[in-house]
């Protein structure tokens, strides 16, 4: 069991990281915290055609956007707690049943074949073959769908099994 004051700690430090890199490559690093930083805010997958508290369908992470155009280039959601299928399927059809994504609701990303989704779990065990198997109903998922948040190119489903392994991980999928 996580206390909650470690609780997210992860997902701030990796997204601070991330901003230092990605930064001087010409990204702007998005991420939810409780933090009063211009790029720190709630990241969300939404329907319709208003953003509301009600048409909100899932939060992610951390997003990763070009500068200039808004193009997303990565959406991560990190579980640091819960490496269920249950967890990993409703991040990534939250996501995937969505129109739009927004920062604070403000702030839209463009989203094409460029962007990739990225879903990782803490994990003891690395499940290889489960998370495999995700990926391929995940992406069953996405090409059932019609909604607009499914022209996102990529998907990644993977564990971690600390934090050492998920900067290593994150550094094999995100190539800008």
């Amino acid at each position: 069991m996580t206390d909650n004051k470690s609780h997210g700690q992860i997902k701030v430090k990796v997204a601070e990281t991330l901003c230092g890199y990605y930064e001087a490559k010409g990204y702007g690093v998005f991420y939810d915290d409780n933090s009063t930083k211009e790029n720190v805010g709630k990241i969300v997958s939404w329907f319709g055609d208003k953003y509301s508290r009600e048409s909100e369908l899932s939060q992610l992470d951390i997003a990763i956007v070009e500068k200039g155009s808004d193009k997303a280039l990565a959406l991560i959601e990190i579980e640091e707690i819960n490496d269920t299928p249950k967890a990993f399927m409703g991040d990534l059809v939250g996501v995937f049943l969505g129109d739009h994504i927004s920062f604070r609701g403000e702030r839209h990303f463009a989203l094409g074949e460029y962007t990739t989704l990225i879903v990782l779990g803490k994990s003891k065990v690395m499940h290889k073959k489960r998370n495999e198997y995700l990926l391929e109903q995940g992406m069953k998922i996405k090409s059932s769908l019609s909604t607009a948040n499914t022209v996102i190119g990529k998907l990644v489903i993977d564990t971690f099994t600390d934090e050492k392994g998920l900067y290593a991980l994150l550094s094999s999928v995100l190539r800008p």
